[in-house]
């Protein structure tokens, strides 16, 4: 990597690091930052800020070098096409990075592109179409990340939630406007780092890059998609997102440890604030789905409906989401959510890594790679979704 880049890089960090450790000071002691902690990090921003604009100027600079390497073997052509140039760079950078997994020889165009995304520990960020794949694949093996709110991000972020709307008045031709504030809370979604390392064979290295690309993208979309899928649900915020149940409110207490009746799923339903109605749905697992299968009404209809054409199934009218990260029926646990699963949002970080180990499983003829991402999520306003409490 660049020396000066990496110089850049790393002051960058700390000043991230030095932002993080003033928010999480005022966030375990329940409270706004003081008016020194503010001043602070303000400065600190503006720090990072200008840092990151450094680090944009070099890395364009490297951009450029090997824009004209490439010229070198392009006939030259009239006018300019920025996102041609931009898909060439990307293309080349992904073509030097899984070459350079495969151990393959780079050419220096390749050599100066990967070096655009080399960190300091020796892996290499991902190219941006794996990314993407990543991503995508999550999406498609999901349950809550299916529902929520996703975005993407490069640093933590501060989500101001309002605890209320504040209130109008009733004002005459010359009355004077009442104040109302609304209470503005703030939610930090941080990045919480996932990974595995995916075994290669030696002879499946030797396949062509698409297949290693496909292969090392399907294993770690499977395990990554059940870590996130559990913490989403469950996770304690113990470097892992906060799940849902943990932060929504409880709805109903059933009376028994073991059983659900009908009039306590209806009791749930209507715990629910009309604002999250609209968009209201219920999550639980299969064998909780089971017993909600057999719950009828006082004139004996059931409550669960089948859903036809590719529609879910309802339960009151609601659709039903199953999701198998969510606890079975037992004393204490919470089997069933209700709300609108859109106030759980999930902050993706747009940076990935990879790091080959080439001598870790030599003894078995095998390759690592060692790959990672990061990742939060949490339940924004804990009034959006009800939870079911048993006894």
């Amino acid at each position: 990597m660049n020396e000066h880049l990496k110089k850049l890089l790393d002051e960058r960090a700390a000043k991230a690091d030095a932002m993080r450790a003033l928010l999480d000071g005022a966030e375990a002691e329940t409270r706004n930052l003081t008016g020194a902690e503010g001043e602070s990090y303000d400065a600190l921003e503006a720090e990072y800020d200008d840092l990151t604009r450094q680090i944009e100027r070099v890395q364009k600079q490297i951009a450029r070098e090997t824009d004209l390497d490439q010229s070198l073997s392009k006939p030259l052509h009239g006018g300019g096409d920025e996102d041609q140039r931009d898909d060439d760079n990307a293309a080349t950078y992904q073509r030097a990075f899984w070459k350079a997994q495969k151990g393959e020889a780079l050419d220096t165009t390749e050599h100066r592109a990967l070096s655009v995304g080399a960190d300091d520990k020796g892996g290499y960020l991902v190219p941006e179409s794996f990314a993407t794949t990543i991503i995508a694949g999550l999406t498609a093996k999901s349950y809550i990340r299916n529902v929520a709110t996703v975005s993407s991000s490069t640093s933590t972020e501060n989500l101001p939630v309002e605890g209320d709307d504040g209130e109008n008045s009733w004002i005459d031709e010359a009355g004077t406007y009442a104040e109302s504030d609304p209470t503005i809370g703030r939610v930090v979604l941080k990045a919480y780092k996932t990974g595995r390392i995916v075994k290669v064979t030696d002879e499946a290295l030797q396949d062509t890059i698409p297949s290693i690309e496909s292969y090392v993208s399907m294993k770690f979309v499977n395990s990554t998609t059940k870590s996130e899928e559990a913490a989403f649900a469950t996770g304690n915020g113990a470097l892992k997102p906060t799940g849902v149940l943990v932060t929504a409110e409880t709805g109903v207490t059933t009376a028994s440890a073991t059983a659900i009746d009908s009039d306590e799923i209806i009791d749930l339903e209507y715990s629910l604030d009309e604002d999250y109605e609209q968009n209201a749905s219920w999550m639980m697992n299969k064998n909780t789905k089971k017993l909600i299968r057999k719950l009828k009404d006082g004139d004996g209809n059931y409550l669960w409906s089948r859903g036809f054409a590719g529609e879910p199934d309802t339960l009151d009218g609601y659709p039903i989401i199953v999701n198998k990260h969510f606890p079975d029926v037992a004393t204490g646990a919470s089997p069933i959510a209700f709300g609108d699963f859109s106030y759980y949002h999930i902050k993706d970080r747009s940076v990935m890594t990879v790091k080959k180990l080439t001598e870790k499983y030599a003894d078995t003829a095998h390759v690592g790679f060692r790959v990672d991402k990061r990742v939060d999520g949490k339940l924004v306003i804990p009034g959006a979704v009800k939870k079911m409490v048993m006894a």
